[in-house]
């Protein structure tokens, strides 16, 4: 039987996964949403490869009390585009946005970004719509409403002459935006935004140099930002993304290597040998006092006998807390499909054997 079926199974004591049904050759970058009637929604992208032109968002449901996530409804299908990193927001009205990149095949510098908007819990979309139509504009975390009204999108652009981190404030519930460097963020892309206790927002990104995972600091709903700072968690060039919990903690999931630590594989590109950092281990962590300490740390995934046939790696995670204190993670599992992991914060405590 396929295991690729959404079906949930109890795999030990506090532990359930489930493998997402798929609908074409990969899959990559999950992104989770918990909706006002306690459903699960989950997106990602799926074609024949990342950068293709038939490579396509869908969306997979997991009705509240339900034990089976549902065969995969496509979204997009832009022949001469590949649509990529989607991203699920529900405003405070009920609405429900799709929101996703749109590039010309394997060139990042033409992405702009479309919206589709549903107005009855994902059963049915509006048009797609060109969103944002700056040149190279890229998406992986969504929204933040701060507890000031204030929404934040953070964002990075992808330009002939490198990467760098903004995001895009709106006072007005999204009908307009106005754009936000982050300073010397030229190596810290997909920033990932939660609100502290004290009002300011605290940021972490992926670094392209593969070191660590990178933070920033806003005091002021994100109009003027920190300069990025290593933090002490590893980051080996993949995405990574943090959860604020209902107890003010944090949980974030990430790849435990990096190249600074000497966790690599030699791959060939354009002709040439060169290093690529592990996406092995899966971690999650947990930190009780808003990402300055993670003393708790859980490896989800670790490279099996399947991992020495296919290197890609298990990456690009999502997580989120649902109402009940559950922790959800979705993962992309070897570029086959996406793995999905239900856990709380309790089974993180008592199963860490590692401390970061």
């Amino acid at each position: 039987m396929d295991r690729f079926n959404g079906k949930i199974t109890t795999i030990a004591p506090g532990r359930e996964d489930a493998f997402l049904p798929n609908l074409y050759e990969t899959s990559h970058a999950a992104n989770l949403l918990e909706l006002d009637n306690g459903d699960l929604l989950c997106v990602w992208f799926s074609g024949s490869g990342e950068g293709n032109p038939d490579t396509n968002i869908v969306l997979s449901k997991l009705p509240l009390g339900s034990s089976e996530w549902s065969r995969p409804d496509e979204l997009s299908s832009d022949l001469e585009r590949s649509e990529q990193n989607p991203v699920l927001f529900q405003a405070p009205n009920g609405h429900v946005w799709l929101m996703h990149t749109s590039n010309e095949p394997h060139n990042q510098q033409t992405s702009r970004v479309v919206r589709r908007i549903s107005e009855d819990r994902g059963n049915t979309w509006s048009e797609p719509e060109i969103w944002f139509d700056e040149q190279g504009i890229f998406l992986r975390h969504p929204i933040v409403i701060t507890s000031t009204g204030v929404w934040v999108l953070p964002i990075y652009y992808c330009k002939d002459n490198g990467e760098y981190s903004a995001v895009k404030v709106s006072i007005n519930e999204g009908s307009s935006w106005s754009d936000h460097t982050v300073p010397s963020s030229e190596k810290g892309v997909q920033m990932n935004i939660i609100e502290r206790s004290d009002g300011s927002l605290f940021a972490m990104f992926r670094s392209r140099l593969a070191d660590r995972i990178y933070t920033s600091v806003s005091k002021d709903d994100g109009r003027t930002w920190s300069e990025p700072q290593p933090s002490e968690l590893p980051n080996n060039n993949s995405s990574t993304q943090v959860a604020k919990l209902a107890n003010g903690h944090l949980a974030l999931i990430y790849n435990d290597a990096s190249l600074e630590r000497g966790q690599y594989r030699m791959v060939l590109k354009d002709g040439q040998e060169r290093r690529k950092a592990l996406r092995t281990p899966l971690t999650l962590s947990i930190s009780e006092d808003e990402g300055e300490t993670w003393p708790y740390a859980v490896n989800l995934q670790e490279a099996d006998d399947e991992y020495k046939e296919n290197e890609i790696g298990y990456s690009y995670p999502s997580i989120i807390q649902t109402r009940d204190g559950k922790l959800h993670v979705a993962y992309t599992y070897l570029r086959k499909g996406l793995r999905y992991v239900r856990v709380n914060e309790e089974w993180v405590r008592e199963n860490s054997p590692i401390t970061t």
